[in-house]
């Protein structure tokens, strides 16, 4: 049987925070709404991951592990982030309580 994904495409499963998940949706609807009707949470990670390379191209190694280090340590300090929401905050998905 013919394999029909297009050559170089392969499926991967991505763990997100509700938050994360729910920010993918928002922004998936924005574009849907405004006539990308083909959009899709797939598209707008693999959009934020084309920003990344865009930042991180050019960096060394020791660069691209001080960013990550850098904002998880952010985050980590931070136990309430923005929600989609103007002005409100949620409790961070790693936080215990």
């Amino acid at each position: 049987m013919a394999d029909l994904k297009p050559k170089g495409y392969r499926v991967v499963a991505v763990s997100l925070y509700q938050a994360e998940a729910d920010e993918a949706d928002r922004l998936t609807e924005i574009l849907k709404t405004a006539g990308w009707h083909k959009a899709n949470r797939s598209l707008v990670i693999r959009e934020a991951l084309e920003c990344l390379q865009a930042h991180l191209r050019g960096k060394s190694a020791e660069d691209v592990f001080r960013y990550f280090l850098e904002h998880l340590a952010s985050r980590a300090t931070s136990p309430r982030r923005l929600s989609g929401e103007t002005g409100t905050t949620v409790d961070d998905p790693g936080t215990k309580h």
